[in-house]
């Protein structure tokens, strides 16, 4: 995944002018960061034989990683993008909830998406 790629994708929200310029590129640099965390947090933990203790710190990673995300996401993110990051926050719980093949690979595909 190139930069010049994920740059093309994460844009900010021009409406309203609620945020200069600069605010918007450093919610898009910290949404890009939480993203990049929060992905290689994902491939980590979706590893076979991982330590529990190990996935317990992974997790509290990724938690930690979403939450910058969301808190940025309205400002570094256009609106069909949004969505892509609602669908991650939903499909994220239900992974947690339930570590299936499926849902694994439904966090994956929302990662691709947000990352193009």
């Amino acid at each position: 995944m190139g930069r010049r790629k994920m740059m093309a994708g994460i844009e900010g929200v021009q409406g309203g002018g609620h945020h200069s310029k600069d605010e918007i590129e450093r919610y898009q640099d910290d949404y890009k960061k939480g993203l990049d965390l929060f992905h290689k947090s994902f491939e980590e933990y979706t590893k076979p034989n991982v330590e529990f203790h190990k996935k317990e710190q992974l997790k509290k990673v990724m938690d930690e990683a979403l939450g910058v995300m969301n808190e940025s996401a309205s400002a570094a993110l256009k609106e069909r993008k949004i969505k892509d990051e609602e669908k991650l926050n939903t499909d994220y719980a239900n992974f947690i909830n339930d570590p299936s093949p499926e849902n694994q690979k439904k966090v994956a595909e929302d990662i691709q998406t947000l990352s193009e």
